[in-house]
């Protein structure tokens, strides 16, 4: 019997069984394939907490304060275990992709520049100043400097790590049938047998509504396939992250590599990247920065983002004891050192945390803090 089992495996669910452990619990994490080999491993790393918001509310409150969490980390996985997230803290440029995205990019820029005076237009001389003249000035753009990024990939092996040095026992490949409750305590019926927890957290990402059938949630979370390509370029020098309104980004990595990403689709869970999605993001991404129609592909990948209604997560006890943790769609990579925390807090405590309490199943205002 397992105090708490945490179903799925993604720096959410790593993040969560991570604090749990600092109570003395006895904890399973269970995911039906490898740990962090999904939307968290496949994600562009980057720490949008200003990025993806265009007014205040629960959510964006939630994304500064767990951004300024990610340089303490980094140096703690570097002492704990040497393994280096890439913590990188260049900024991010907004760019509209065309004359729609600008009204909703002016709006953007009037709210994040009310709330922090860093954020500033850029004309077209000041963006060849800070960026060595490599991105093209295509329509209305803002600098968001307090922005930054991590490896994905890098960030997931330094959370599986910490949890296996913990000895926190983990159950991978092990698929979840069914959650069931029977006197007072939870039992998960999954292929490699049952596992019985006095408490049940399901961060299972997209997959997370299927589990939770019996509870009226699972039309309330869908997922949204994602493409991205790896590419290399020597020759290009760039800090910045660049962001277009239509949904393709350019993120600068280690060893001369550039993430573009990602196409959207929909209720997809397929595998694989499409031949037009690979066009479409090589089009959007050469028409901001032509010097990347020189580089070489090294790798192109797809992730499946959990999704839900008005991109707001659900964090919310559903029964006693069973708690489901999903939907924060771009922010999962972003949010998880502080819901790993608040959730942890919560379960120890038998308290739902103040800042969790818009995120509830009914929620007629959720993420503006009503």
């Amino acid at each position: 019997m397992y105090d708490v089992a945490v179903v799925g495996s993604g720096v959410i669910g790593m993040s969560i069984a991570k604090a749990l452990d600092g109570y003395g619990l006895k904890i399973a994490v269970v995911d039906r394939d490898e740990p962090g080999k999904h939307a968290s491993y496949k994600a562009g790393g980057m720490l949008g907490a200003q990025n993806e918001f265009n007014e205040d509310g629960a959510l964006f409150r939630l994304a500064l304060a767990s951004r300024n969490r990610f340089e303490a980390l980094s140096r703690a996985f570097l002492e704990e275990h040497d393994l280096d997230i890439e913590f990188r803290q260049g900024g991010l440029i907004k760019m509209a992709a065309d004359d729609d995205g600008i009204p909703n990019l002016e709006s953007q820029y009037q709210f994040l520049n009310s709330h922090d005076p860093r954020v500033q237009k850029l004309t077209g001389p000041a963006l060849d100043s800070l960026t060595q003249g490599s991105v093209v000035y295509r329509n209305l753009s803002i600098h968001i400097p307090g922005d930054g990024q991590v490896n994905a990939w890098k960030y997931t092996r330094a959370l599986l790590a910490s949890v296996v040095t913990r000895g926190i026992k983990r159950f991978s490949r092990t698929e979840v049938h069914q959650v069931s409750k029977r006197f007072g305590s939870y039992t998960l019926m999954t292929s490699a047998g049952d596992i019985h927890a006095d408490k049940v957290i399901v961060a299972g990402g997209a997959w997370s509504g299927k589990l939770l059938e019996g509870y009226g949630i699972s039309s309330m979370i869908s997922g949204v396939k994602g493409e991205v390509l790896l590419v290399e370029h020597e020759g290009l020098n760039l800090d910045q992250t660049v962001f277009m309104t239509n949904g393709c980004y350019i993120v600068p990595k280690n060893k001369d590599r550039f993430l573009i990403g990602a196409t959207s689709y929909f209720d997809d869970f397929s595998v694989g990247v499409s031949d037009v999605g690979t066009e479409w993001l090589k089009t959007q991404a050469t028409a901001t920065i032509p010097a990347l129609a020189e580089s070489r592909l090294l790798k192109k990948w797809s992730g499946v983002r959990p999704y839900t209604v008005r991109e707001q997560p659900i964090m919310d006890e559903l029964d006693n004891g069973l708690f489901v943790i999903t939907g924060h769609y771009r922010n999962g990579i972003l949010l998880s050192p502080l819901i790993g925390d608040l959730v942890a807090d919560w379960i120890v405590k038998n308290q739902r945390p103040e800042l969790l309490r818009p995120f509830q199943v009914t929620r007629g205002g959720v993420g503006n803090g009503m």
